[in-house]
């Protein structure tokens, strides 16, 4: 019959123990590691994004400026040829690859509004107005929403 109280089986099966506890601590701090580091990845590749956000966005701002009502309430329609084109240049390249996707909707949106040819001969229609209207100032919100991320970010860690 085995003595289970002899030191050498006790040792063992402290032994044992003590390497299991040991073995899933060092498990536990491998998950722990591996999460911080793909924070960290992921921080510096968001704070990369907003660079070139801070950097390309400001430029849809300007085009955007560019479409505002005249006197009477309506579009000029050589202005909004020329705010097209620009918008259309400005996202060729990089912008494909940073824009968000409620964003690129938006421009898409915007576009599609800015195509159309007026409705009354070289006049817009009043529903067309709105809807210009609508989507510039939703495709710039949506600019915004994209860039505010860094600040809401910026407000979080401000409070931990």
């Amino acid at each position: 019959m085995i003595d289970y109280s002899s030191p050498a089986l006790i040792t063992a099966f402290t032994s044992i123990i003590i390497s299991l506890v040991t073995l899933f601590q060092f498990y536990k701090n491998q998950k722990l590691l591996q999460k911080q580091f793909e924070k960290t990845i992921n921080r510096n590749l968001t704070s990369k994004l907003y660079d070139l956000r801070l950097e390309i966005y400001p430029k849809a701002f300007e085009i955007t400026d560019k479409i505002y009502k005249e006197k009477g309430g309506n579009y000029d329609i050589e202005k909004i040829t020329i705010a097209l084109y620009e918008l259309n240049e400005w996202k060729k390249g990089k912008v494909n690859l940073i824009i968000s996707p409620e964003a690129l909707d938006s421009f898409y949106y915007l576009k599609n509004s800015l195509l159309k040819n007026p409705g009354n001969i070289n006049l817009y229609t009043d529903e067309q107005i709105e809807k210009i209207t609508n989507s510039k100032n939703n495709f710039r919100k949506q600019l915004r929403r994209d860039l505010g991320f860094l600040f809401k970010e910026e407000k979080e860690k401000r409070k931990e």
